[in-house]
Parts: structure tokens; sequence; C-alpha cells
């Protein structure tokens, strides 16, 4: 769809297994993936190749006559003669989007290797087994990209420029675990000792080169630039280690329990809170195993689960935190006063980050109330679950209280608490009618409700602080903020009540100086006579109420077919496209035929405002609900058919005394979604400036088994 963007990829699997005698088995696999790829970027308010696309006037051809790029211009031969060739008017912002996605020179290819050797000792004491497991990754990215000049009428570039960049990642795990299994009559008990352990380091360089005389493609290299800046790095090393201990028994098949403790060691934390303990319990009792339940084909199985547990991330924090790295800056202008006036700085190092020898584990403590049952002599299977999932000691950067005038950037603290509520919901149906022919369909369906239930800061009043957001788009600001009692990262707008459809609703409503009938009406939430800041209501969040699939299949001689349709519901997204897209004050840009439906006096049912060149109201520069949408949808996630060919094949005795299996299958994903939704994709994360969105796929595979 985006024209010279792709992606090939190469891939190569080993798994091989080593019986040496009855007590040793050694197991090797391997994994190679190369990658080459050429994307964009569509989510730029100004050089978005979609959003480029559609600002780009329509007169304008993609190429001059000469076979060069061509502008925003025409080469009418009246308009040139009339106002020139060089005059953008109001098309001041496009670029040519056929540009943006072809004229430059980028090369990116990247290599992954994985290894993972393991060593099982087995049956040489009864019940007792080791097993030793170490993986080896590394990863190596080259990456090259010219970007020339961009004379054309528009939005131009008088400069060149030149970027490299490479790296290599490598990370080792090790996992050494001994396990001991054993039945006494009706008893089962079980052991765990592990121990794990992993490191990791990336070191990598970045080359940046302006200004290069010839744009040819054999003189696109560093010595041929203007100037040159580059600086390499050290992420890491970063290691890990944890030990595991857990105990697990169950008595006749009934009653089951397993206990479940680990501490892990981060070397990235300051050294006297580097450590986590992190416990789990979990409990089960299958009730249908009971002398007095009922035995019948109606209920077979009926099982009640329980568990509680912790665990710990270090997401948010630096590999290399706990010893402060320096930051650089580079300032080439001579801004320098009184004794060493006009000297330049070039490039200077300091220390901008401060260690807090505090901070310690951000941890997730979670209950879960569960219940099996299956019904209808096997064929009816489900699964329900409650859980609550308390997050606290979030790592983030001080939000509050933190010095502006010390030259050093807020550090990070342990700060605030997130919950989740939610149940889960799974019902499976599987039935075989004759031999020939079997069917099965599924159901999953989760609800979560999410809630900041302390902030952890608190103002000079004892007001709770908030955590601000971003994503603003132009001349749009801020649409995200955080506080107590709402969902995280949650919308904060002005509430859009709708249009003026008349000059008395204008006047009744007073707190719109500039509007008139056609604007947007906005609430005054504080009733102090004005529109502002102060306006703002926190309006939900992005993240869906309700997620849901549906899958089903059949198995007819040897034919299969099935699909799967995957939806969410109550997500909502902020559709900042329609700032550029149905409004009339970023110049004469093309836009969507929606605009064609703008409120006027003989259109008063639109929801789109009137056009308007400079927006006196604000319709579009303030971020209000009118940008806000429902993102619910469903979506034929897969429909995939495959026919076994095995029988054909066996028919030649050496693939039946080798037991070789044989079968094609044609895939398709995302064939099609259903949405209110008006953007590109519904599935944009809440946020959206034409997001490129998810393709079709179609695939036809060949599977041999020899």
């Amino acid at each position: 769809v985006l024209i010279n963007t792709w992606n090939s990829k190469s891939t190569l699997h080993y798994n091989g297994e080593f019986k040496l005698n009855d007590w040793i088995t050694i197991t090797e696999t391997f994994s190679w993936v190369n990658d080459k790829s050429r994307s964009k970027d569509t989510n730029s308010g100004y050089t978005g190749a979609i959003l480029s696309a559609i600002m780009m006037p329509s007169s304008a051809p993609v190429y001059d006559k000469n076979g060069n790029f061509h502008g925003t211009t025409t080469e009418d031969p009246e308009y040139a003669a009339k106002y020139g060739s060089n005059f953008a008017d109001i098309h001041g912002d496009a670029v040519n989007p056929v540009r943006i996605l072809t004229a430059e020179n980028r090369f990116n290819r990247a290599s992954n290797v994985w290894s993972t050797t393991s060593l099982q000792l087995a049956n040489i004491i009864p019940g007792v087994k080791f097993v030793s497991r170490y993986t080896y990754n590394l990863a190596n990215n080259y990456y090259k990209n010219f970007n020339p000049r961009r004379p054309e009428i528009g939005k131009p570039q008088a400069f060149n420029e030149l970027d490299e960049s490479a790296y290599r990642y490598t990370r080792w795990m090790t996992e050494n675990t001994l396990t001991y299994d054993k039945t006494f009559d009706k008893h089962v008990v079980g052991a765990l000792l592990s121990t794990t352990a992993d490191k990791t380091s990336t070191r990598g360089m970045s080359i940046n080169g302006k200004d290069l005389s010839d744009e040819s493609s054999y003189l696109q290299y560093f010595n041929f630039a203007k100037t040159t800046k580059a600086e390499d790095y050290l992420t890491g090393p970063d290691a890990n280690v944890a030990v595991i201990a857990r105990l697990s028994y169950s008595y006749d098949d009934r009653y089951f329990a397993t206990a479940s403790w680990r501490r892990d060691y981060a070397s990235r934390l300051p050294k006297t809170n580097n450590y986590g303990d992190f416990p789990a319990v979990t409990a089960a009792w299958k009730i249908s195993n009971e002398e007095f339940f009922p035995k019948s084909d109606a209920v077979n199985l009926l099982k009640l689960r329980a568990s509680w547990g912790r665990v710990g991330n270090l997401g948010s924090i630096g590999y290399n935190y706990k010893s402060a790295v320096l930051s650089s800056k580079n300032w080439n202008e001579a801004a320098q006063y009184g004794i060493a006036n006009g000297t330049v700085w070039g490039t200077m190092w300091y220390l901008n980050n401060v260690v807090n020898p505090h901070l310690t584990w951000e941890t997730s403590e979670q209950t879960d109330l569960g219940l099996d049952a299956t019904f209808a002599n096997n064929r009816l299977n489900v699964a329900l679950d409650y859980y609550n999932k308390r997050t606290y000691n979030l790592i983030q950067t001080q939000s509050m209280n933190w010095p502006n005038y010390i030259g050093i950037s807020a550090q990070l603290v342990n700060m605030g608490e997130v919950r989740n509520k939610g149940f889960e919901a799974q019902l499976t149906w599987a039935d075989k009618l004759n031999p020939e022919l079997s069917y099965f369909v599924n159901a999953n369906l989760a609800y979560n409700h999410n809630e900041v239930t302390n902030i952890g800061v608190k103002d000079a009043e004892g007001n709770a602080g908030v955590w601000t957001g971003g994503g603003g788009f132009r001349n749009i600001p801020y649409i995200y903020q955080t506080t107590e009692g709402q969902p995280l990262g949650s919308f904060y707008l002005i509430n859009c009540l709708g249009i003026f459809q008349d000059q008395a609703e204008v006047d009744a409503h007073k707190v719109q100086p500039n509007a008139k009938p056609g604007d947007l009406k906005f609430e005054d939430v504080n009733g102090d006579g004005k529109i502002d800041d102060k306006d703002r209501q926190y309006m939900g969040n992005a993240a869906p109420n309700w997620t849901y699939s549906f899958s089903g299949g059949l198995t007819w001689k040897n034919l299969t077919v099935s699909a799967m349709l995957q939806g969410v519901g109550g997500a909502q997204a902020f559709n900042a496209s329609k700032y550029m897209l149905v409004s009339d004050v970023e110049g004469n840009f093309n836009r969507s035929t929606d605009i064609l439906n703008a409120w006027s006096e003989t259109n008063k049912g639109s929801n789109i405002p009137r056009l308007s060149k400079n927006d006196p109201n604000g319709n579009f520069s303030t971020p209000s609900t009118w940008y806000l949408e429902d993102a619910s949808y469903i979506r034929l996630k897969n429909l995939t058919i495959n026919y076994d060919l095995t029988e054909q094949l066996r028919k030649c005795s050496h693939f039946g005394m080798r037991n070789s299996a044989l079968s094609v299958y044609f895939s398709g994903e995302n064939l099609f979604t259903i949405t209110k939704y008006s953007g590109i994709d519904p599935e944009c994360g809440g946020w959206d400036a034409m997001k490129y969105p998810v393709s079709k796929i179609y695939s036809f595979g060949i599977k041999l088994t020899y």
C-alpha cells in the first residue's frame, strides 16, 4: 500500500535430541533470522506519508518534465505566467508523498541467532531429575540512510544528510533446576529448586554527516560530508540472578496445594535494594472427585481454584542506572560572554541524572479465584476466573517537589498504585458426529477495570497530584493526564456539547464570545464564564473494557477449516487526523470528502463544524471530546483451510515406512473489520494521526514431515 516499504526475512531452525542412555539426554535448538526491511513513519503531523498524500494538491504532478520530484505548484503554463513557478501559496507545508517514500536511500539489515543447549539427568534416583539449560542470543544490526536535499516548492529542505548506525547485542541465560516428584498411595508430592542467571549488553555507534557536495549514490559516504558527528554507546552490562523454590502436594486427586518463593537480584538497582522477594501460593479442590458428588455424563468435572502471588518489574529503569552516566550536548554557537567572549563550546559532558539509592522493585500482587467445569460427556468445557491485581511502588520520574534550578533532571522514584480488577470466561464445545466429521466452537470474554488508587504525591493543601501526559498534534495541545480514581493515561479533554444551531443558542451560552452558529459548543465546567484548561474533564482511556474472541472449526475427512473473530468493546481513540481532514484552517489542502457535509444554514444536521479559515472559536485547536470516538471493533482475524494429503503420500512405500506426512493450507489474516470508528484503523492505541493500519495477509503453505 505504501510504495517502497517492505520486509524480507529468511529463517533457519534446528532441533535435535540425543538420548545417550537411560539417564542422560541432551537437546539442542538453533534459530537464525536474517531480516531486511524498509519502513516509514506515518504518524508525523507534518511529513507523515498518508497525511502528505492528502495535503498535496491534486494539480501538482509527482515528477517534473525532467524526471525530478515535483513540488506543490502546477505545471500549467497559464498559472506559471500569472504567478510564477516558485510560489508555494497555501500549500507551504506539503511534501511530495512519493518523495517521502522513495527518495531516501535506505539499507537496514538485522541478523539474530539463538542457541539453547540443555542437559537432563533423570532416573538415577527415582523421582529426581536435574536439568541444566544454557541459552545464547547474538543480534547484529547495520543501518544506513541518505536523505537528499528537498529543493522543490512546498516544504523545502536545504541540506542533505547521511546517517549510519550499527549495534551488537549479546545475551546469555542459564538455568539449573532440580525436581523431585513421588507418589505415595493417594499422596503426590513435588519439589523444585532452581537458579537462573542472565547477562545482557549492547555496544553500538551512530554517525551523522551533513551537506554532501554530490548526492550520487557512489559518493554517499562520510568522506564527502561537510560536517560529521559521531557517538558510540554501551548499554549495560545488565545482570540478573534468581533463586526459586517450590513445593506441591495433592491428595487423592481431590485436594491440591502449591507454594513457591522467588528471590531476584538485579545489577541495575543500587546495592541496598537490589533484591526482591516474590512469594506465591495456589490451592484447588476437585469437587467432582468427592464421594458425595453424583457421577453422571451431565457434569464430568467441577474444580475450584484460588491463588495469590507477587511478581517484580524493572522495565522502567535503564540498564546503566546504578552507575550514573554523563550526558553530552554539542553547542556550536558562539554564545559565551565576558573574558571568553565568542568562544564556541563544542561538545560538553555534564551530570544530568541522579541515582536514587532507595529505588526498589515495582511490584504486582494478584489474587485469583477460578472455576473449571466440564459438562455433557466432556463436550463442553468452561473456565471462569476473577482477578484483583494491585501494582504498587510504580517506577517513574518524580513529578512534584523537585527543584528545577539545580541543573539535574528529576530522579526516579517508587510512587503510586494502580489496580486492575476483572474476570475472564472461556467456553469450548467440541464434538465428533461420526468418524469423518468433527467440529468445535470456542468463546473467550474478558472484562477489566483499571483505576489509579494512589498518585503518591500531594500539594501543599493536601490534594493529590497528577501525572501529566502528552498526545499533542500540530496546534492541539496535550490530551492525556492521570489522577486518583481514574484509569491510567486518561483522556483529559474539554467536553463538546454539540454544534450551535442558531444565534439564540450562542447568546444563551455566553461563554464563547467568538462563537457563531455552526461552531462547536464547549462545556464551562467550573462556571467562570470562559473556556480554558480549567474546564477539562477526565473522559475515559484507550484501554478497552471488554476483549473477546470467537473461534470455530470443522474437520471432514481430510479437510479442516477454522476461523477466529477477535474484538474489543469500550475502547476510545482520539482521532487527531480530523484536524487536517475536515477543517479549513491549515490552508487549502485536500480534505476528506466528509468536509462536504460540514455544518451550514442548509445542513444543520452535521456533526462537522462550519468551515472557517481562521477558526476564531477554536473548534479544531481545542482538545475536546469532538475528537474522541468509540474504537470498539470486531475483526475476522484468521481463516485457515488445510487439506491433509498424508494418505496419498504414504501410498509410496518409502514415505509409508517413514510415517511421513504432507498437507497444504491457505490462510488469511485481518480479512475484514466492523467498527463505528471513522479513522483508518480502530486498533491505533488510542491516538490516531493516520497511523498505518494492520494489513490483510494471505498465505499459502506446504508442510512435509519426512
